[in-house]
Parts: C-alpha cells; structure tokens; sequence
C-alpha cells in the first residue's frame, strides 16, 4: 500500500439523458465521470483540539498494604492433631525408639479411630517429625529396645541404626557450630 494520497479522486455519475442520440457536433458530451484535482480543493488547516488541563491536585500517599496471614496447609493442621492424639502414648511422649512398621500401627489407629482427614500422607509426615527430633535420635543412639506404642518390646536397635543417629547428630552440631 502507498502512503502518499491519490492526487485524483474519481466520483462515477449515472448517465445524464442529454435528448437525442444524433447531437450537434459543437455540444459536449457528458462521459459520467467527475474529476476533482486535489491542487484545486481549497486547503483547510485542522488545529488540534486543546488538551485539558491536568489536575493540580495531590494523591494522598499509598497506605503501606497489611501484611498477608500464613496460611497453614491442611495437612500440616491434620499433622498437629494426629502428633497431639498420638501424645497420649507413653512411649511417644518420651521419645523412646519406636518398632520397626510402626507406620502399620499408625494407620490401624488412624482407621480405628475414624480420624478424620488423616491421610498417608499426614501420618507420614508425622513420623518423619518425630523420628527428626534430636530427642529421638539419642534414644536410638543410646541403643536399646524398640517399643509398639502400647509399650510392648518389638526388637532392639541395631550397631548399624546407633552409629547413624550418631552421625545425623553430629552433622546437626557442625551446622549450628
């Protein structure tokens, strides 16, 4: 497309009736077609329309925004309510070392209890929080039985299972160091 504007513009007219076909030869002839040069069109200067003002007016300043709640997951609420359910038990209270599959025992409870919204998930991450804890550690790590939560001896703590405890421990001391 070009940017420059026609020089021409053509406007088509319906034919006039100028009478008889056999016209004397010094008549014009009408071709049905006007032509307006735009030279001849007269040249009018298009002023902008004014801006309006601006308002003068100040904005008050921005209140500085509320800082936003933390919102807790669900799952860490169902978590809080399980470990205080579970507080109940002597053996998880004092930390002592837990049998090996406890996790079974956990959902039998769960299930038995009808504990609403205690998932896989939740109880999982229940006994991830507790088996962490640095009193539990050393529980392991001084060796021992291994308990179900009813109190009953289900194993004892291996070589292997102390020295790791030991080192979990250790690398936790090195980090606050």
């Amino acid at each position: 497309m070009n940017d420059t504007p026609k020089k021409t513009l053509s406007i088509t007219r319906k034919p006039a009736n100028t009478g008889p076909v056999n016209s004397p030869v010094g008549t014009i002839q009408r071709t049905g077609k006007r032509i307006i040069r735009r030279d001849e069109l007269p040249q009018v200067q298009r002023v902008p329309a004014p801006k309006p003002p601006k308002p003068k007016a100040k904005k008050p300043p921005r209140k500085p925004a509320a800082p936003k709640k933390q919102v807790t997951p669900p799952s860490d609420l169902k978590a809080r309510e399980l470990n205080d359910r579970l507080n109940a038990f002597h053996i998880w209270i004092m930390f002592q070392p837990l049998a090996v599959g406890i996790e079974k025992e956990l959902f039998k409870l769960v299930n038995d209890e009808h504990f609403p919204g205690a998932s896989k998930k939740v109880v999982q991450k229940v006994l991830r929080m507790h088996t962490n804890h640095a009193l539990y550690l050393q529980a392991i790590q001084r060796g021992g039985a291994r308990y179900t939560l009813d109190g009953a001896e289900a194993g004892d703590v291996t070589e292997y299972q102390q020295q790791y405890a030991g080192e979990v421990l250790a690398k936790r001391l090195q980090g606050k160091g």
